[in-house]
């Protein structure tokens, strides 16, 4: 009976981290899907934690090897938009001069220093880059601010976040298009990865920002794409999308088949396990540890190394285990969807613009050679305008 249990668990757990499958080859498919439709009035955008450059446990791994698998992806999927997290001003100038030149890029300049990628002041200058095609778009106003109670005071920090959290923000106008207010603002963001706290805080600082330009451009629409450190439905996720005032891109295709297209990977950072953490065994895995982390339990960034780490981490288990919510647990759970990195939008203030998804997709899923310890997300958008009548 013994022997017959252990192969009916052994059976089970091989099940568990085999399917689903999803391969380059269905990788490939979506792409052809999203040319097949990507046309000149379709905005396309794309959200990619890069990884910072950094030592690598993997020789592999590390961007000298990466810088060309991330600009064959950016070639691949040629996003208009493209929202970066985590490059330091070296990396990122050295990527980009592997991109096509049309691709422009901002990030955060102290004054009286021409924002000029040749002249970066810091490493953490670009850290949530917004690069663009300047073919497609015209720069018109940008600015920059720290995710603190003091969001002008560089580098600051507040509600024990890990690091300074940033907010880049981008005002563009459509080239070659017919409607002259059509202005896009995009945002990119990379929320605190530890604190649960400092997310929530961040969020509602961006939601402030956010209504903010929108009350002063009240003809634009809105992007904010980005990096969250936690996933739909969680604390972060409904202070921007509650009362409808950011839309989940991700939501609204699923709920229109028939006018937009997407897949149905699940996760979007993968840590280097690649395509194998969409199977159910890591989406369990990944059910538990976002669950404790919006519960305030600080889990650690890497595997523990010695037995104390452990130790600690199953007193903390308990003397949380009453705030661990269930119910959220199931829910997360039973929608499949672990994505940290979002594409959310909101329409004009006054309702002249809007933006109707045609397209989103987590794509460059690899199983070996990866560009990143994320899978980027693409949206394709197909920016209306209401016309008086």
């Amino acid at each position: 009976m013994f022997i017959l249990i252990s192969i009916l668990i052994s059976i089970l757990i091989a099940f568990l981290f085999t399917f689903p499958r999803y391969t380059e080859r269905d990788d490939s498919a979506t792409l052809q899907k999203y040319l097949s439709i990507k046309q000149d009035y379709l905005l396309s955008v794309m959200t990619f934690n890069i990884r910072f450059d950094g030592v690598e446990r993997d020789p592999n791994n590390h961007f000298t090897k990466r810088i060309y698998r991330l600009t064959e992806t950016i070639k691949k999927w040629q996003p208009s938009i493209l929202n970066v997290q985590e490059p330091f001003t070296s990396q990122l100038l050295h990527w980009r001069s592997h991109l096509p030149e049309y691709y422009h890029c901002i990030g955060y300049q102290p004054d009286g220093i021409d924002r000029n990628l040749e002249h970066p002041s810091s490493q953490r200058d670009f850290q949530v880059a917004i690069l663009y095609n300047s073919q497609i778009l015209k720069l018109v106003e940008q600015d920059y601010i720290w995710l603190s109670k003091s969001p002008r005071v560089v580098e600051s920090k507040d509600w024990d976040s890990s690091g300074a959290r940033t907010l880049n923000i981008a005002r563009f106008q459509l080239i070659n298009n017919d409607n002259d207010t059509a202005d896009i603002i995009v945002f990119n963001t990379h929320l605190d990865v530890k604190s649960e706290q400092a997310r929530q805080e961040q969020a509602k600082i961006i939601r402030l920002t956010i209504e903010q330009w929108q009350n002063k451009y009240p003809t634009a629409a809105v992007l904010l794409l980005g990096d969250f450190n936690s996933v739909p439905k969680q604390a972060a996720y409904n202070i921007l999308t509650s009362s409808d005032f950011l839309y989940d891109t991700w939501t609204i295709c699923k709920s229109n088949t028939m006018m937009c297209i997407s897949n149905s990977f699940s996760t979007t950072f993968h840590g280097w396990f690649g395509s194998i953490v969409n199977t159910y065994g890591f989406q369990l895995l990944q059910t538990i540890l976002f669950t404790l982390s919006s519960s305030g339990i600080k889990l650690p960034y890497e595997i523990p190394k010695h037995l104390s780490s452990y130790i600690d981490i199953v007193k903390e288990l308990w003397q949380f285990r009453r705030m661990v919510n269930l119910s959220e647990m199931i829910s997360l759970w039973y929608h499949h969807r672990f994505h940290v990195d979002w594409i959310l939008y909101k329409n004009s203030l006054d309702g002249t613009n809007y933006l109707q998804p045609r397209f989103i997709a987590v794509v460059d899923i690899r199983s070996r050679n990866y560009s990143s310890d994320h899978f980027p997300v693409v949206a394709l958008f197909q920016l209306k305008h209401h016309r008086d009548n």
